[in-house]
């Protein structure tokens, strides 16, 4: 029986969905990037289905969108802590978003619809009553009974963050995406919001922000007392039961993927949350193995931190055949790039999906101003950075940034993988892929 895999695109927006069709998308999901699985207007969705309706297409492409990264609800205590509310308002909140997104995304593009459903900071019990209701909602509503459900499992490497989330680039990136709270300066961890934010208030005669000045334009809230944050921290999966490890194993996959098939789930993707992406950890490890070539060594930033991953190849391969025993369709993500795809196309050949935007999206270009900021949200999703993604059947590329052309490893994998030889190419100026 041939496979069906496909690679996902989230996108942002109608010229961004007809750029992922175009560089080969089988799934465009509607997110928004500023943050692992942003919670998108219904609007949003429509227009996005409403561009690929439009857009000439090969093979059938489907539409998906998601519910956020996190489902869970709280309310203030009188001292402000955060008390999560009853597990029956979780459920229904999350029942109803779904219901309202498969709804935004209609049946017009494809009959089946995908619902991504974040897990983050739940045990697999807790996991498994908030899917099990979102599959029996979707499939009572008229007309959307064809909508699949996806878990997402957000992995992690608590060494790897823990050596990396107090690096200045890191910092700086988490404060554009508010991924901090206010704390005491004595707090571990704790450093001056004032280093990091946007250039100074109007009020400052140093161009140093103040205090009052990041209140005002909400960057710090008024019960703040001083400009002391930290970083917001990954849940742990030793706290919601899932592994004693300090990182995603073998048993927190067990944990997920029997909890997502026993609520009737049809697929379940690992993901890296918005906190490891910054970080440059993704889900995908080359280091010592045997099989694949490490070209993440030699994909540094401007500060010269190399990319890291989580997952071995055994324990992708092991997700993989786990996840079809039970029935449910396998999806890697968490900043997939080219080099890593194309092997994990050739070396795990039953791998049902890939999923990506950082590795497909560039900065955007200001026909006015020049390029945009090399944040998430400035950046676009462009079709000659798809094509590095998508399967070999349907005409995938090896896309080498510069950095990597002229590498050892490069031709290593060339000459592992001949096929590779005869469809090479390189971003075209500042599409190199970024952060």
């Amino acid at each position: 029986m041939e496979a069906d895999r496909r690679l996902l695109v989230s996108v942002f927006g109608p010229q961004e969905a007809r750029a992922a069709v175009l560089g080969g998308a089988r799934i465009i999901d509607s997110e928004d990037p500023r943050s692992a699985l942003g919670t998108i207007k219904p609007r949003r969705i429509m227009d996005i289905a409403d561009a690929v309706l439009a857009a000439r297409r090969e093979l059938p492409v489907q539409l998906s969108t998601n519910i956020g990264e996190d489902q869970l609800l709280y309310r203030r205590a009188e001292n402000g802590l955060a008390l999560a509310k009853s597990s029956y308002e979780q459920v229904g909140k999350a029942a109803q978003a779904a219901l309202g997104v498969a709804l935004a995304m209609g049946t017009r593009v494809h009959p089946c619809g995908i619902v991504k459903v974040g897990l983050d900071g739940m045990t697999a019990a807790e996991a498994g009553e908030v899917l099990g209701e979102v599959v029996a909602t979707v499939r009572r509503a008229d007309g959307l009974a064809g909508t699949r459900v996806m878990a997402v499992l957000f992995a992690q490497d608590l060494d790897l963050w823990e050596a990396r989330k107090t690096l200045p680039q890191v910092r700086r990136a988490l404060v554009g995406l508010r991924e901090y709270h206010p704390c005491a300066p004595d707090t571990p961890g704790a450093f001056d919001l004032a280093d990091f934010a946007e250039p100074a208030d109007a009020r400052s005669p140093d161009g140093r922000p103040t205090e009052a000045g990041l209140k005002a334009r909400g960057d710090l809230p008024d019960s703040a007392r001083g400009t002391s944050v930290a970083v917001t921290e990954p849940f742990p999966h030793d706290r919601y039961g899932l592994t004693r490890a300090r990182r995603t194993d073998r048993t927190a996959i067990r944990a997920m993927v029997e909890a997502s098939a026993a609520a009737g789930a049809d697929a379940i993707m690992i993901d890296t949350s918005i906190l490891l992406k910054v970080a440059r950890i993704g889900v995908v490890s080359l280091a010592d193995s045997t099989e694949l070539v490490d070209l993440d060594r030699h994909d540094t930033d401007d500060h010269g931190l190399a990319r890291a991953g989580i997952l071995t190849l055994d324990e992708i391969r092991y997700f993989v055949d786990l996840c079809h025993a039970h029935g449910l369709e396998a999806n890697l993500a968490g900043s997939v790039r080219s080099h890593q795809a194309q092997q994990l196309w050739r070396l795990v050949p039953a791998l049902d999906q890939l999923s990506a935007r950082g590795g497909v999206s560039a900065l955007a270009r200001d026909p006015h101003g020049g390029s945009g900021r090399a944040t998430r949200h400035e950046r676009t999703v462009r079709s000659s950075l798809v094509r590095g993604l998508v399967p070999p059947e349907q005409h995938g590329r090896l896309v080498v940034p510069p950095a990597l052309a002229a590498t050892e490893e490069l031709a290593v994998l060339l000459k592992r993988h001949p096929d590779l030889s005869a469809h090479v190419t390189t971003p075209y100026g500042d599409l190199t892929p970024l952060g």
